[in-house]
């Protein structure tokens, strides 16, 4: 299950990935799929000219791909609370189970909640919850959910570095965590100062912590095209070593 709080998930490119990659299954292996002349034309979706394409698969993995885009916290607060019926729906109608809770941008809606919190209502009457409350229901009902459906959760969040940088942390959540408000961030690198926004309770929250972002190495050649570099490095629990990586059509490639 995806949940979209930035709204910049491309479900189309996940569609075009997918089919890439059923398309190097089936042909025994991916690297086929990085042919300049194949037959499989991904990016004008003609998969008539391949005959080994499974579009029974593909339709029963999109079948398992459940999306949810929310434009604020209010819409965010009322997936969660709903999504227990909504998890149960899924199991008795297509008897699919969720293993995973992904939810991209945590902190999308984060600045303006704080700043909302110091304006006037106006006209209307509902009452404009804190960023403390917000933050503490996310938490509790994440919580809750857990233990009527043990899952994976996993959350992005963009992450600033003094005036100029800016990455994206990815966190896994399934616990506690003791952080601190402010930290500094090294790799092979990289030092450069970090400050943790999300509330504490956010904080406490997660268990595991993954700073991702791009390379300042050069660009990799591959037998198509040059390719960025990216890293990842663990924060908590804290780790010696960097991994990088490049992203292609067939999927996330490990470099050495």
């Amino acid at each position: 299950m995806f949940i979209d709080l930035d709204c910049r998930f491309d479900i189309l490119r996940l569609s075009k990935m997918l089919k890439h990659r059923i398309n190097g299954q089936s042909n025994g292996s991916i690297k086929k799929i990085d042919q300049e002349h194949m037959d499989f034309d991904l990016w004008n979706n003609d998969t008539k000219k391949n005959p080994t394409y499974d579009e029974e698969l593909y339709s029963l993995c999109m079948r398992r791909f459940l999306f949810i885009r929310c434009y604020d916290s209010f819409q965010f607060l009322a997936t969660l609370k709903t999504l227990h019926y909504r998890i149960q729906k899924e199991q008795e109608l297509h008897g699919i189970s969720v293993h995973i809770l992904m939810i991209d941008g945590i902190g999308a809606f984060h600045w303006i909640d704080r700043a909302s919190t110091f304006m006037p209502l106006g006209a209307t009457n509902r009452k404009t919850p804190s960023l403390q409350t917000v933050s503490e229901t996310v938490v509790q009902e994440i919580r809750k959910l857990l233990l009527l459906h043990p899952m994976l959760v996993i959350a992005t969040k963009a992450t600033i570095f003094g005036d100029r940088y800016s990455m994206t942390e990815t966190k896994r959540n399934l616990g506690k965590l003791d952080a601190s408000n402010s930290r500094s961030i090294s790799s092979t690198s990289l030092q450069l100062p970090y400050r943790e926004y999300m509330p504490s309770v956010w904080q406490t929250f997660v268990t595991h912590r993954v700073l991702v972002g791009a390379s300042d190495d050069p660009l990799i050649r591959t037998n198509d095209s040059d390719r960025s570099l990216y890293f990842s490095e663990w924060l908590l629990p804290p780790q010696s070593f960097v991994d990088k990586f490049i992203v292609k059509e067939a999927g996330v490639f490990m470099v050495p």
